[in-house]
């Protein structure tokens, strides 16, 4: 099954996101990007007036093949730049009007104390080495600040799981 992976560059910065599904690309990125609007992705905005999009088609790649800065010459050495066929489709495809789809439902979060620390409410979920997790996943999105964050959250915690297989 093909995956789509993006880079978004506007120099000096420049972002990736791998393992997209067609639907994602088009709802997360193309379809805003080929009528000329902004899209946020990772902690900026984008506009095709500004920065340059690739997207590849390949296969799914694993989060080994992702870490260490590997996964864009992974992507580029898989996959096959469709960057013009997928903006053209984006062109093509009809757009919604006022009746077109409902809203998406609003996501009721549980109110927050205005005191509490994000961080603190973090630690019962990283497991039975909280500190350990959160520097590791906080060192890796600041290596890595192309990564989503589950990404980085995801190779810290195979950094750390390595760690200790190689302690024991």
């Amino acid at each position: 099954m093909s995956v789509y992976h993006i880079e978004l560059r506007q120099f000096p910065h420049n972002m990736c996101q791998f393992n997209m599904t067609e639907r994602e690309l088009f709802d997360t990125v193309v379809l805003a990007w080929a009528q000329g609007e902004w899209i946020e992705m990772g902690d900026r905005k984008w506009n095709a007036h500004q920065a340059k999009l690739t997207v590849l088609e390949g296969p799914h790649l694993p989060l080994e093949e992702l870490a260490m800065g590997r996964g864009w010459r992974n992507a580029e050495r898989h996959g096959e730049d469709v960057t013009e066929q997928v903006i053209e489709r984006a062109r093509q495809a009809p757009q919604p009007g006022p009746t077109a789809a409902p809203p998406a439902p609003t996501v009721q979060h549980a109110p927050v104390p205005p005191t509490a620390d994000p961080t603190e409410q973090l630690r019962p979920l990283l497991g039975a080495e909280p500190a350990a997790l959160l520097a590791a996943w906080r060192l890796t999105a600041e290596r890595r600040p192309e990564l989503a964050p589950s990404e980085s959250l995801a190779l810290a915690e195979t950094t750390l799981s390595s760690l200790d297989t190689s302690e024991r």
